[in-house]
C-alpha cells in the first residue's frame, strides 16, 4: 500500500449504511497529490461488479456522457466509481495547462491501485471513459489485460495523430490557431496544444492486439472532434469480443436528450 502512496485517505462524508463504503473520498497518488472520487451503488441487485468511469479533457465527472454511463451501471447494480482527474475542471483541481494523456493514465492507475486495497475489490474492473478518458482506459486495458473485464470507450481519442487530423479537417480555423498559439481558452482554463502533441505517441490500433477485455466502442454520427471513421477503424482492428454503437447526433459531448438515451441503451445492452 505504501508504494502506491495510499497510506492516508480522507473520508469526506459518512459511510453508506449497508456496506460501509464512503460516498466521497479523497485519495493521494505517490506524489501526495489529491484525487477526488465518488462511489455509488444500488444494493437491490446484489451485483458485486465494479465500474470506473473517467471523463475527458477540460471536463469533470459531471459531464453528460459520464453521468449517463453512471446511471446505466447503477441500474445494473454495479459499484460505480467516478473521479475528477488532476489538471481538469473538477474537484481534484490543478493547473489544466499541465494536462496530458499521461497524467490521465496516471490518475486512472492511482484510482485502480486504491481500489485494490478495498474490501469490495473482486480482482477485476470494468472501465469506461469519454474522449481523452477513453484513450486512458484503452491504454490501461492493453497494459493490464488480466485485470480489466470490460471496456466501454465513448467517443475515444483513437490516436494523437488522428485526433489532430480530425480537428484540422472539421474545425480548421480553430485548430490551426490552437496549434499556432499553443493554447486556447475554455471557461476558466487554458487548454494546451501540448496535450495533442504528447498523445501522438499513443495509437490504440497498435495496442488492440493486447486488449483482451470485451470492448464496446461508441461514436456519434456527427462527432467533429474524434472522427467516427477512426472509431470504426479501431473496431475493425480489435479482436472478436467487441461491439460498436453509432449514436444518432449529439456530437462529441452528447448534447441532446436523444443521444444520451441512445448512449444509455448501448451500455445497458452491452453489460447485460
Amino acid at each position: 500500500m505504501k508504494r502506491f502512496g495510499f497510506a492516508i485517505f480522507l473520508f469526506l462524508m459518512t459511510a453508506c449504511s449497508k456496506n460501509e463504503l464512503p460516498y466521497e473520498v479523497l485519495i493521494q497518488n505517490a506524489q501526495n497529490e489529491s484525487i477526488y472520487l465518488e462511489l455509488a451503488r444500488d444494493e437491490s441487485t446484489g451485483n458485486k461488479k465494479v465500474a470506473i468511469i473517467q471523463h475527458g479533457l477540460a471536463s469533470n465527472m459531471e459531464h453528460p456522457a459520464v453521468q449517463t454511463a453512471k446511471k446505466a451501471f447503477l441500474d445494473k447494480g454495479y459499484l460505480v466509481i467516478t473521479f475528477d482527474s488532476r489538471y481538469s475542471l473538477g474537484k481534484s483541481g490543478r493547473n489544466v495547462a499541465d494536462v496530458r494523456l499521461s497524467t490521465f493514465k496516471n490518475d486512472l492507475e492511482t484510482v485502480i491501485n486504491w481500489i485494490k486495497t478495498q474490501k469490495f475489490y473482486d480482482g477485476s474492473v470494468t472501465l469506461a471513459g469519454h474522449s481523452l478518458g477513453g484513450a486512458s482506459i484503452l491504454q490501461y486495458a492493453a497494459e493490464n489485460p488480466a485485470l480489466v473485464r470490460d471496456v466501454i470507450a465513448i467517443t475515444p481519442v483513437v490516436s494523437g495523430n488522428r485526433w489532430e487530423k480530425s480537428c484540422m479537417d472539421n474545425m480548421p480555423d480553430f485548430c490551426k490557431d490552437w496549434k499556432k498559439n499553443g493554447i486556447y481558452h475554455y471557461q476558466t482554463a487554458i487548454i494546451p496544444y501540448a496535450v495533442v502533441e504528447e498523445s501522438k505517441t499513443y495509437d490504440a490500433l497498435k495496442l488492440a492486439e493486447n486488449i483482451k477485455a470485451k470492448v464496446l466502442l461508441i461514436t456519434t454520427s456527427d462527432d467533429n472532434i474524434i472522427a467516427p471513421r477512426d472509431v470504426k477503424d479501431l473496431y475493425r482492428t480489435l479482436g472478436s469480443n467487441k461491439a460498436l454503437s453509432v449514436v444518432s447526433g449529439g456530437g462529441h459531448n452528447f448534447t441532446t436528450e436523444r443521444s444520451r438515451t441512445e448512449l444509455y441503451d448501448s451500455i445497458i445492452q452491452f453489460i447485460e
